[in-house]
This record gives structure tokens, sequence and C-alpha cells, in this order.
């Protein structure tokens, strides 16, 4: 029998595991070349490589936003896309979790994080993470989330002293060299702004500096750049016109019948629709600008639950990403995540489509699990129409009886 090792060893072979695991991460026979977690003092240019071809290819998840306990139709819909998908990267648009479900207790927001993103760790794709505002709404701080994140194999997030947490540039080079022909900008695109304005946030002029300098540093070499953030930007509304409640077509602001109305101008949207009313910031911020100036090709958003539409304005593509989560609201089998190829030997030429639930599951959705409203809704909803149900049937039977003691006094008059 042999004796126990000493606390020393123990210790020494622990020292060799963690040695050892981001090498086996990083040479495991997936098809990718994949680098480690980056050294978050660096600002720009963490490296990766594209396949042998040329193509990179990507999967953006956005509006998980579920519990500690999440939905296992959101669970079961998260594997299928992986494992339908062959990617090389994950990147979440936002609203991972649903902060008010979990709250600050630091236990269940890891919980709540490690459900989503355990699965992609498991097969050792690599991902990034852009935050969104539920992910910030009455949680722990997003620079806590970003520790838990950074404790997975895989996240490529970085923490520059910049505003917002997590904002990441990634080269992709072609094969064989580490010149990049594409940059991806992961940005932090804030919760809410201040109470004097209101809305959405957005973007702040100092992570605009921070993107400028940052393709400013190629000089005549610039790669091609696309954007991933949560929240869109306030041009997307160049894309709809003011229409009439409940005007064929029109959608508003999810649940708020009282909001503007907006129908899709005509000749606007290539591919893809509005399911409801895009929900930026109330006013523009120099985001789209600094884009315009730096080239940019396409700005890729989650936030809008319903929207995958495919647009350009002033020559950047805008690309809305449908909420694979069940826990909030969605488009019932057309929940599903973007998926997205890049060529770095043609930088400025890409892919894209939606992968919904209905092209990836057969089973159809159970009316009773609320797939257009949501878990979330449907704990409400339902006990309100069980009561309002029993409250009219109460009513009738209240009616009823006093109809038949009216006849009864009748009778004996």
């Amino acid at each position: 029998m042999r004796k126990p090792l000493g606390k020393k060893m123990c210790s020494v072979l622990l020292g060799i595991l963690l040695a050892v695991l981001p090498v086996i991460f990083v040479s495991a026979d997936s098809g990718r070349d994949v680098t480690p977690p980056p050294d978050p003092t660096n600002y720009y240019g963490t490296t990766m490589h594209a396949r042998k071809d040329g193509s990179y290819r990507i999967l953006l998840i956005a509006d998980t936003q579920d519990t500690d306990e999440p939905q296992q139709l959101t669970l079961d819909l998260l594997n299928a896309e992986l494992d339908h998908a062959d990617v090389d990267l994950i990147i979440l648009l936002g609203d991972v979790i649903y902060g008010p479900s979990v709250g600050a207790d630091k236990a269940k927001a890891e919980a709540a994080i490690r459900a989503i993103v355990e699965p992609i760790a498991e097969k050792r794709i690599p991902f990034l993470v852009c935050f969104g505002n539920h992910d910030d709404e009455e949680c722990i701080s997003k620079a806590e989330q970003l520790a838990i994140y950074q404790n997975i194999p895989g996240c490529l997030n970085e923490f520059p002293d910049i505003p917002g947490v997590g904002n990441t540039c990634l080269e992709i080079c072609p094969q064989g060299t580490d010149e990049p022909s594409i940059l991806l900008w992961a940005m932090d695109s804030g919760t809410y702004a201040p109470e004097e304005v209101g809305g959405y946030g957005y973007v702040t002029e100092l992570q605009n500096q921070w993107f400028r300098d940052g393709v400013a540093e190629y000089d005549a070499n610039r790669p091609v750049s696309y954007v991933f953030q949560h929240i869109p930007v306030p041009q997307v509304f160049e894309l709809v016109i003011p229409a009439k409640p409940f005007q064929k077509g029109a959608v508003c602001t999810f649940g708020d019948f009282g909001s503007d109305w907006y129908i899709e101008k005509e000749g606007a949207v290539r591919e893809g629709r509005f399911g409801e009313a895009p929900c930026p910031p109330k006013e523009d911020h120099g985001q789209f600008q600094s884009w315009k100036d730096c080239g940019v090709k396409a700005a890729f958003f989650g936030h809008d639950h319903t929207n995958d539409y495919i647009a350009t304005i002033d020559g950047i593509d805008v690309v809305a990403t449908c909420g694979l989560g069940f826990y909030s609201y969605g488009r019932g089998d057309e929940h599903g995540a973007r998926l997205l190829v890049l060529h770095t030997d043609r930088p400025s030429e890409y892919e894209t489509q939606m992968i919904f639930y209905k092209d990836l599951i057969d089973k159809p959705l159970n009316i009773f699990q609320a797939p257009h409203i949501g878990a979330q809704f449907a704990r409400i909803l339902f006990p309100v129409i069980g009561g309002a149900v029993v409250l009219i049937a109460a009513i009738i039977v209240l009616i009823v009886v006093l109809v038949k003691r009216a006849k009864k006094r009748k009778k004996a008059a």
C-alpha cells in the first residue's frame, strides 16, 4: 500500500498540472489554432489563426439571459448549436445571465455563467464575452464576472484601462503568418445611460479613442475590422420609419404597446427582419462615426431578442442576432444563434446566417413553455390568467345564484 503524498509533493504535482493544462487545451486536435488566454495588460492584438483554407468560423450567441438554474430548452439549444456549427470562436453578445435573478450572490452568478460557458469550454472552443445591460443589473460587478470567465479555459477577454469591462481586440491571421488581415473588436456597450439622459448604455468616447488608436497602429497595412457588442447604435433607426399602432408589419418595443411604432423602410433590410422596435441609446455618442473613420466592415449586436436584420448604413453592415435563451422573451422556434464565416484571403467578405431551434431540434415547442414570452413572464402571466379565469367563473356563479334567488322571490310574491 502506497504512502500518501506529502503536501509539498502535492503542491509540486499541482503546479505541473496547471502548467500542462494550457498546453493540452492549445494542442487539442480540434482543427483550430488556439492561443492561450491573453495577458490582461495587452491592449491590442491577441493573435488567432484561420484554417488552412483561410476561413474563420464564429458562432454569435446573444441573450441566453437565464438564472443559476437555466431552462433545459436553453441548454438543449445551446448544445445543439455547438454540435452543429463547427466553429473556431464563440462570441457571447451580452446578457449571458439575468442579473436580477441572481443578485449580489456571487455563487449564484458564477453558477449562471458556468451553466452557459462550460459547454463551450468542454468543446475546447475559445470565447469572448461582450457584457450586456442585464449582466450588470442588480448583480455582482462586471469586473467580478470577468474574473469568473477568465477562470474558465478559453476566455480571451482582455481588461484594458478604459471604461467598460472586457473590451478586447483579436487579430485573425492566415495560417503560417502573424500578419493579421482581420481585427475583431469586442466592446462593452454599457448598461444604462445617466438618469438625466435615460435609456440604454453606450460605448464611450474613451472607448472610441482606444478603438481608433488600435486601428491606427497598423498604418497602411490596416486589417479589416468587425465589431461585436450587445446594444446597437442609434443609427439603426435609419432602417425604419414611424408607423401607426398595430399597422400591418409594424413593431413596437417588446411588451410596450404604448411605445412608438415603426415599420421597416422599404429596401433597407436585405435579409432577416425586425420583430420589435430597436432599443439603442437615446443619443449618438460618436461610435458609428469612429467606425466610418476606421473602415469597419460590419457590426453585430444582440439586445433586441426578436430582431435578426442585416442591412447597410453608410457603407457599414449592421447585423442583429436573435436571442437564444428561453427564460426571457424570444421568437418561438426561431430562438437561435448566428454563424459568421470570415476569410483571411478576402477580409472584406463574409457569410452569415441564423441557425434556429427549428433547424436543429425536431421536438415542437409546447405552448405551455411560453416560447414567445419566455418562462420569466409565463410564471407571472399564467397565474394572472388563471386568477382572471377563476374570478370570471366566480362572478358568473354569483350572477346565476342571484338570478335564481330573484326568481324564487318573484314566485313567492
